[in-house]
């Protein structure tokens, strides 16, 4: 499964000022982090933050004697940043993205603005299908914040072999509701799914093609 998320982000400098800015910042095995560029254009960049972490590992042999191992791990973050469209796109990223944001931040003198995306996920998954030229089923469909009464709220998923939009309809009408995340699937030109969210995250089932992440990403409500 590929995850892609996207960050609002307003850069303050061009792509190929960034690059030369990261460049001083770059990661070659002997910093314990810094940037590795993979392709610079006008309008884009596409890149990885590098975090090396060593530690300590201990084992007891079988004797009750405990060794210790010094272990190095290399946290690899790959992004795009770019003047059009959300600005920021995390590929597959961990939790605790935080540090490349801040010097991501250092980089533009702290003049970047990054700020979380909250989309209409129904109109994200329309806009998909429209682009593509292909009806996809809505087979799966998470709600949240529906409201069942005064103070009662309920969670809900919704799944299907068949297009569950208009049960979901159903269920909510004259309900307030959040629509939190939207499946579709695919039948051609090959079997895929796609798991968009409202907050800007796309979940593929298998490695997406570069045309049909272009067609996410430009079709992500902005």
């Amino acid at each position: 499964m590929k995850r892609y998320r996207w960050l609002k982000a307003r850069w303050p400098i061009s792509m190929r000022v960034l690059a030369k800015r990261l460049r001083v910042k770059a990661f070659d095995g002997e910093q314990v982090e810094g940037f590795v560029l993979d392709r610079v254009r006008d309008d884009f960049l596409d890149a990885r933050f590098v975090e090396k972490i060593e530690y300590d590992d201990t084992v007891t042999d079988p004797f009750g004697v405990e060794v210790s191992f010094r272990r190095v791990e290399y946290r690899s973050y790959e992004f795009k940043a770019a003047v059009a469209g959300p600005g920021l796109e995390l590929v597959d990223a961990p939790r605790g993205v935080q540090t490349m944001i801040s010097r991501l931040a250092e980089a533009t003198d702290f003049a970047l603005a990054i700020s979380p995306l909250s989309v209409d996920v129904l109109d994200w998954a329309s806009e998909v299908q429209r682009r593509l030229n292909e009806v996809g089923i809505v087979d799966s469909l998470q709600l949240g914040a529906m409201e069942l009464a005064s103070n009662v709220q309920a969670k809900a998923v919704i799944k299907g072999s068949v297009d569950v939009l208009g049960a979901t309809q159903a269920l909510v009408l004259g309900k307030k509701h959040v629509i939190e995340k939207v499946q579709i699937r695919f039948m051609r030109p090959k079997r895929l799914t796609v798991l968009l969210t409202n907050n800007g995250v796309a979940r593929f089932d298998q490695e997406p093609s570069e045309d049909l992440l272009s067609i996410v990403r430009a079709s992500l409500p902005l």
